[in-house]
This record gives C-alpha cells, sequence and structure tokens, in this order.
C-alpha cells in the first residue's frame, strides 16, 4: 500500500541514513605455513596483470582517445523499468505541509501547494507526472528525493508546471540546496513545460546521474542552473537558463569517469553569472544549437569535444578553456595538473562560433580541429590571443577563422595535415571589418565581418592546396596574394608564439 502523508511543513526534511557496510580483515593464522616455491609461471602472470592495469587506468583517463568516439554513458537506463505494471494514482496537492511518497509506482500530480514539498522515500522506481503542478515551498526544495532506485520526472502535454524553492533552507540537511533535489538517479522529461525558480543555489539537482530526455525548461537560479554530481546528460528539450553560478555543471571531482557532461540535442539558451557548460572531467557536444550569450568562460572542461551541433559563445574570459582558468574553478586541478596530458580541445564537426574577452580557444594541453566551421573573434588586449594550446593547434580539416589581438597571436602547427595563412596586418581594423580569401578563380574561400577590431588572422580551410595562390581582400579592397609555401604561412612581421610542435601523425 503507498503511504501519502500530509503533515505539517515544521516536519519537512527527513533525512535518509544510508548503511554502511565494514570490510573485515582477515587475520593470518598463527600456524607455521608449508613453504612453497613460486610457480614459474609466476613473473609472466605478474606482467599480464600489470598491462591490464595501466591499461585499463589510460582507459578510465582517456588518454588515448581525442577522437569523435563518444565514452559518456551514465547509468539511468530510464526505458528499462515496466511503467505500465503499477495501477496509475493521482495526488490532488492543497494547502500547505508535505506530500510523502513511500511506495513505487507511478503518480499524476495536480493541483497546487502554497509552502509545502513532495519528497519521495522509496525502494523502488518512482514517476511523477506533473499536470498544471505550482508548488512553492518557503523553506526548503519543492521536489525532494531522500531515496529511490529511480525517479522520472515528466510533464504531461501542454501543461504549465511551477516549482519555487525558498531563499533560506530550515532544517534541512547542508548539501539539500536545489528546487528540484534528488540524492539518487534523476530523469526529467515530457511534453509540458517546467518553470524552476531557485531562490536559494541551484535549481534542478542530481546527487547521482542526471539525465534528460524531452520536455521545456525555464529555469532562473541564484547559483547554478542545472547539476548533476557524476555527470550530466541532455538528449533533447529546449532550454532557457539564466544562472548566477555556472549555468550546466557536473561537479564530481574525486572519481575517475566521473564529472562529465553530454549534449546530443535540444536547443539550449544561456546566461551565466560563472560558467556556460562546465564539466569537472569530459565535456562533450554532438548536436543541438547552444547558445551562450553571457558568461565568465563558455564552455570548460578538461577535455572538450564538439563532433556536431551549433554552438555559440560569449565570455568576458575565455570562450573554450581546457583545465585553466583564472577564476580557480578549473576542472580536476589535483588530479591532472601534473600532465597536460589529461587536457584537450577536439573540433570534428559542427558549427562554432566565439566572441571573447580573453583567449578565444585555450587548451592547456592539446588542440585539434578536424572538421566543422569555427570563427572566433577574439581578444581586442595583447595579453591574449584568439587561439591558444600548450602543445600547439593541430588543423587536420574543417576551418578556421580566427581574429584578433596579435600580442599573442598562435597559428596551426607544421604537423597539421591541412594548410593555413597567418596575418599579421601593418595596422588595427576596426569592428566590422570584412576579410575575405579567394581563390584564381575568384571564388571566395573564407569570409567573416568581425565583430571587434583585430590586429592578426589566422585562416585555416579544407580549400587551400599546396602551392596555389589566394587572394585577400580587406572590405573587398585587394589586400595582399598569398602562396602557400608550407603548412602555415605567414605573412607580415610577426611572432607567431611558438607552443609545443607535435610530430607527423598526431591527428586524434
Amino acid at each position: 500500500m503507498k503511504e501519502i502523508e500530509q503533515s505539517s511543513q515544521r516536519n519537512r526534511g527527513r533525512k535518509t541514513n544510508r548503511a554502511r557496510s565494514e570490510v573485515a580483515k582477515k587475520v593470518p593464522s598463527e600456524g607455521k605455513k608449508r613453504e612453497k616455491k613460486p610457480s614459474k609461471w609466476f613473473p609472466i602472470i605478474m606482467i599480464i596483470i600489470l598491462l591490464a592495469a595501466v591499461i585499463i587506468l589510460g582507459l578510465a583517463l582517456d588518454w588515448t582517445n581525442c577522437d569523435n568516439g563518444s565514452s559518456l554513458t551514465n547509468n539511468i537506463n530510464d526505458t528499462s523499468e515496466n511503467w505500465e505494471k503499477y495501477k496509475a494514482k493521482s495526488i490532488e496537492l492543497s494547502g500547505t505541509g508535505k506530500t510523502l511518497i513511500t511506495d513505487p509506482g507511478v503518480y499524476t500530480l495536480t493541483g497546487e501547494l502554497t509552502d509545502g514539498y513532495v519528497e519521495i522515500t522509496s525502494i523502488g522506481a518512482v514517476k511523477l507526472i506533473l499536470d498544471n503542478v505550482s508548488i512553492t515551498n518557503n523553506s526548503g526544495p519543492a521536489i525532494y528525493v531522500a531515496e529511490a532506485k529511480l525517479v522520472v520526472i515528466e510533464t504531461s502535454e501542454d501543461s504549465t508546471n511551477t516549482l519555487i524553492d525558498g531563499s533560506v533552507y530550515y532544517d534541512w540537511d547542508e548539501d539539500v540546496c536545489g528546487t528540484i533535489f534528488s540524492h539518487d538517479d534523476l530523469v526529467l522529461q515530457g511534453a509540458g513545460l517546467l518553470k524552476v525558480q531557485a531562490n536559494y543555489e541551484d535549481g534542478i539537482v542530481g546527487k547521482d546521474d542526471l539525465k534528460i530526455n524531452s520536455g521545456s525548461y525555464v529555469i532562473d537560479a541564484k547559483d547554478e542552473g542545472i547539476r548533476g554530481r557524476d555527470s550530466v546528460y541532455i538528449v533533447d528539450g529546449t532550454f532557457e537558463i539564466i544562472s548566477g553560478g555556472d549555468a550546466i555543471k557536473s561537479n564530481n571531482s574525486e572519481e575517475v569517469g566521473k564529472g562529465w557532461i553530454k549534449i546530443d540535442g535540444g536547443v539550449i539558451t544561456i546566461n551565466a553569472g560563472d560558467d556556460g557548460v562546465h564539466a569537472e572531467s569530459s565535456l562533450e557536444i554532438n548536436g543541438g544549437i547552444v547558445q551562450i550569450s553571457k558568461s565568465y568562460e563558455g564552455l570548460e572542461g578538461a577535455k572538450i569535444t564538439i563532433n556536431g551541433g551549433d554552438v555559440s559563445i560569449v565570455a568576458s574570459d575565455d570562450g573554450i578553456n581546457a583545465a585553466g582558468g583564472n577564476d580557480g574553478s578549473s576542472p580536476n586541478m589535483s588530479r591532472y595538473q601534473q600532465s597536460s596530458n589529461a587536457y584537450a580541445i577536439s573540433i570534428n564537426g559542427g558549427s562554432l562560433y566565439v566572441n571573447s574577452t580573453g583567449d578565444g580557444i585555450d587548451s592547456n594541453g592539446a588542440f585539434y580541429v578536424n572538421g566543422g566551421t569555427v570563427i572566433v573573434d577574439g581578444p581586442t588586449n595583447s595579453g591574449n590571443g584568439a587561439l591558444d594550446a600548450e602543445t600547439g593547434v593541430v588543423y587536420n580539416g574543417g576551418s578556421i577563422v580566427a581574429v584578433g589581438a596579435s600580442g599573442m597571436a598562435v597559428a596551426p602547427v607544421p604537423a597539421s595535415e591541412k594548410n593555413s595563412i597567418s596575418i599579421f596586418f601593418g595596422s588595427t581594423y576596426g569592428a566590422g571589418t570584412t576579410i575575405k580569401v579567394t581563390d584564381a578563380n575568384g571564388e571566395i574561400v573564407l569570409r567573416h565581418s568581425s565583430a571587434k577590431s583585430f590586429q592578426h588572422a589566422s585562416l585555416s580551410s579544407d580549400a587551400f592546396e599546396d602551392g596555389k595562390t589566394y587572394s585577400i581582400y580587406i572590405n573587398n579592397d585587394f589586400y595582399t596574394a598569398v602562396t602557400l609555401s608550407e603548412k602555415t604561412t605567414q605573412v607580415g612581421s610577426g611572432r607567431i608564439e611558438p607552443g609545443g610542435r607535435m610530430g607527423p601523425g598526431n591527428k586524434r
């Protein structure tokens, strides 16, 4: 039998103590043991074990792979639960207090709580269907998952649902800090609208894995908008996120293989007081539209991979940053700071636009462009560059137009497979200036109207060929002709930041 309890708001905040197991240590026998000669196979077995350990560790840290193959999967199998086996139940919310759900099942919620919340404490799976629900809790979360095998929160078709938490949490555990807060795996989906107002800290929080399959979300959060400690996986959906901190975040920096974010689709608009999307380990975008209109850093993670989609970023510091950062929020610094092998940016497809005050795209390790379209309106101050990479920018395909200040200018390294042009201009060109590259037939190869002033341009295209001559135009006026004599042909007087030089065949 399910238990549904309406109680006074004073009794909110039931905590669930989790059992802790103790592993007993085996005490060796005091008796004299019979000595045995080691097997002749022992050294071979030990070598095999050590090799296996090294391989497993390398895969866990993703040392060997910067291509578009995804290894990011969370533990939520939300389609495996047979929800039809449960008898549908309805709950009409009204008044104040706590609504407690303890039995597994499917619950359709309607009505309004003016000062209360819904709590789930179950050993099984629970699905909440929100059908024009309004929940306000003046001193805690609106939906609280104390314990459950799995919780799915689904908005019914054409419904509008509103969840509001309090600006102060009274009598709650310290880690409870979200309008929707779950200690266990959490899935959100549906065909309706969910509005989340987070007055205390975060909007939607999953302490384990968080997955969003579908639905529309409007989130206004004092701190983080969406946070999954172990992972955030966005399959689809429409999101409008305003956040005082990071808009989307995964913050598990303690466990290898955790703290990642994956975006496969959807339309995501972000206005963030800190980072737009911040992952402690890997951040992967495979599709959808990600529009970051305001951020400190647009995308930040130890390893960032863009395989597809349409991404646009406005950032007051770096547009994309693999690891480092002036704000001290660098992902996994304690784990990775010993080796730049842990940092990488790989752009394999899609469309990317960056408008940054700091570095446009900055990797404290490797940086690969293997495909897609990359446009950067970089910094106007010479303390930063449109492109930056500890071990150099390797250009293997796609196209790049990166303009900005010349003081820290970076161009692709000789180990690149495709050709580039690096131009140091004799004067500064203002915002709105158009730079154009044409081939011998007058066909446009690259074209970009800059949003800001610039003194340097790094230009890369699949269409560039060794030994061919290309014409550069500024505002449709002929500037110069360039014959490609090496992987990066330099025009004008200036100094390219050396970075690391990688050997041939280093495409990842």
